[in-house]
This record gives C-alpha cells, structure tokens and sequence, in this order.
C-alpha cells in the first residue's frame, strides 16, 4: 500500500509513504512525522492498529497549500476538520470531491484516489482515521452490511460513497471523543483496546445516524440559513462563559428567533441551551483533567455563578459528581 504526494511546498517535493497491506500490525505503533519548510510547519501523529490508521495533524501552512495525491489502495476514511479545511477534488471517476470546511467532519470511501488537495487556510488541527473493509467486518461481523446500510452497500459494489453530500459540524458529543483519541495516555496493548473501543464508538454514532439521514436540503433550510445556524453555533462555542441571548443571536445571525431556535434544532438535534450546557459539560471536563481547575474554579470558567448548579447540571449529564474526575 503506497501514498504519493507531490507539492513545491515540500521540501522534497514528492512523498511516498509505504504501509503494510491492509495496515496489518499486531501491535499498537506510534511514528511523528515533522514538517519544518518555509511554507508548511508542524507535525504529523501517527498510530498504526491493526487495520487502522489514525493521523492526529497540527501545524501552520502558508495557503493556499496544492498537492498531487495519489493512494493505490481504497480509501475509507473518517475525517475532522477541528480547524482549517479541507478540499479534494478528483481526477479519475472512481472518487469524488470531499469538501471539509472548519469545525466539520465527514466519512467516505473512494476506491481510487488521484486528484489535488487544497487547502486555504492558516492553522490545521485534524483528526483523520483510516482503515479497512476487513477491519469494519470484524468489528460488526456479518451483519455489517445491514449494519453500515447504504455505506456498506457502496463498500461491496466498491463504488466512491460520502456519507454526507455537505460534511456535517462537529457535534460536542464527537468533540469529546475526539479529544479522548488524541489525548490518550495509555501505553501499548491498553492503549490499542481503548482507540479501538473509540473508533467503534464513532462508527456505531455514525451508522446510526445514517439509518435516519437527513440533509437540512431535506428538513426544508435553505442554505444560506443553514450557514448562519453553523455562525449561531460557533458564536456559542467562543463564548460558553458569557452567551449571547436568542434575541441577541437572532440579530448577529438575521434569523427570526423562532426560526433559529426551530433550524438550530433540525441541525444539531437539541435546543440551543441543551447544546449550550452540553458544550459546558464538555470544556469543565478537560479543564478538571487536563488543566487541573477545581470543581468551582471549571464552573466559574464555563459561566455558572454558582458551583452547585454546575454539579448539579454535570450529575445530571454524566450521572455522577464531577469531583470524581479528580479520582480518575
């Protein structure tokens, strides 16, 4: 299995990359790959399972960066764009383009991979999993093709497959998975069960997701009201301690209240405040383990005035108090 790509942003030029057949590795195995050129600096993550490879990307490029990629195995591939984005458009008919804009994810299968990537953006930060037909099989046996429904039907016929036509924004739910892959501290054989139970977790959300898919083309949001939910959303995101109002979203956004709280719904699948407190939950998590805050000081950070109606708030999601992180 071999990846070529060929840039004159590369200090190279052209890179290949050569893996075993079918990611095939029967233990966990961790390389960096670091980039320090002119026009693209930082380092590349990656992790070898068996059947599996995830990439963990982070770095800054001088855009727009243009490379030939070329892959001479099919590629199935779960992508997310935390920031940056990503563009791939195809040169033969057996792929199709892949457009991943920030903060947004998306789940493919091309059988031939040869075209341009472009990407026009400053900073990258991406989380990017690839593995095999054989590796989904063994994860959900023989019912994978029921399992997978249209996906594991285009998997079969090995015809070019996006799972979504527009990639979909990151939910807080896949953030926080996310952020357990690439923060994972655990070493060797434990390390390799825990990805693995992830990925499976992310699969599981996707393929159930697939069985009522619905693009917000089909929940009747024209685009342009689609995008400024995706602006409603990353507004609440920057400002989880002082939030905007439905009244002061509406106006930033120029959607009707009523309608943003009705699109907003369609879009992510929860109320603006349910997702606003599900953001929370998620942020005073990573600030109680990885950052060391108190209990107080991650609900004062998050914007709860009053600590208890935080634990309050964090027992009702987790369905335990949030000073046990400090045990784990």
């Amino acid at each position: 299995m071999k990846s070529t790509l060929k840039s004159s942003s590369f200090t190279e030029k052209t890179i290949v990359r050569n893996y075993p057949k079918g990611f095939k590795s029967e233990e966990l195995r961790e390389e960096t790959v670091v980039s320090s050129s002119s026009l693209v600096k930082g380092e590349t993550k990656e992790i070898f399972l068996d059947g599996i490879k995830i990439s963990i990307r982070k770095g800054k490029i001088n855009p727009p960066l243009i490379i030939d990629v070329e892959h001479n195995f099919p590629f199935l591939k779960m992508h997310f764009e935390i920031e940056g984005n990503s563009h791939y458009t195809p040169k033969n008919d057996r792929s199709v383009a892949v457009k991943i804009p920030n903060g947004h994810y998306n789940f493919f299968f091309l059988p031939m991979v040869k075209g341009k990537l472009r990407y026009d953006c400053y900073k990258r930060n991406t989380l990017e999993i690839l593995f095999t037909k054989d590796y989904l099989k063994r994860v959900f046996g023989h019912s994978y093709r029921a399992v997978s429904s249209s996906f594991g039907d285009a998997l079969e016929r090995d015809i070019p497959f996006l799972m979504w036509k527009h990639s979909k924004p990151i939910t807080s739910q896949l953030q926080f998975i996310i952020d357990e892959i690439i923060n994972c501290t655990y070493e060797g054989a434990i390390k390799k069960a825990y990805l693995e139970s992830k990925i499976t977790e992310i699969l599981t959300l996707f393929f159930d997701s697939l069985k009522n898919k619905k693009t917000y083309q089909e929940k009747n949001i024209t685009e342009d009201d689609y995008l400024n939910i995706l602006k409603a959303e990353t507004i609440i995101k920057k400002n989880l301690k002082n939030p905007p109002t439905i009244l002061e979203l509406s106006q930033i956004t120029g959607i009707n209240q009523f309608k943003l709280k009705q699109n907003f719904k369609l879009v992510f699948g929860m109320p603006i405040f349910s997702y606003l407190t599900e953001l929370r939950m998620v942020k005073a998590k990573k600030l109680i383990l990885e950052k060391g805050y108190t209990v107080t000081e991650a609900s004062y950070e998050i914007g709860y005035k009053n600590p208890q109606h935080f634990t309050t708030a964090f027992k009702r999601k987790y369905n335990y108090l949030p000073s046990k992180l400090k045990k784990h």
